[in-house]
């Protein structure tokens, strides 16, 4: 699903890397983070796309491992597809960020500096 290059970003809000880049790096990075919860469901509630740009609308229910924490949220990926595969994942804790972003000319601006 991924590029060899991608890039996958984190929402800012969130602890921990801001940035990931390349397949191998990104698929040890969720590793690492999935292995944090005991329980870790997202469901995709909408999708709304725009030129070779798709917001994913995610709906998280979660358990801490180490806490115990029960989360249920929802926020969303801001996937940039070319040549069938993501070259740019952006993770945004608010939903309504991601639409604009997926909307603005500021948005597919810097998506096209992508690798």
């Amino acid at each position: 699903m991924l590029a060899p290059n991608a890039i996958w970003r984190e929402s800012p809000e969130l602890p921990g890397t801001n940035e990931v880049r390349g397949r191998e790096a990104i698929r040890k990075f969720l590793v690492e983070f999935l292995g944090s919860w005991t329980e870790f469901r997202q469901e995709i509630e909408d999708v709304r796309v725009a030129g070779d740009r798709a917001a994913l609308l995610i709906h998280l229910t979660a358990v801490g491992r180490a806490s115990g924490a029960e989360v249920n949220t929802r926020y969303a990926h801001l996937w940039t597809v070319r040549d069938g595969a993501g070259v740019f994942v952006d993770a945004y804790r608010d939903q309504a960020d991601a639409l604009r972003a997926l909307g603005t000319r500021e948005g597919a601006e810097r998506e096209a500096q992508s690798p």
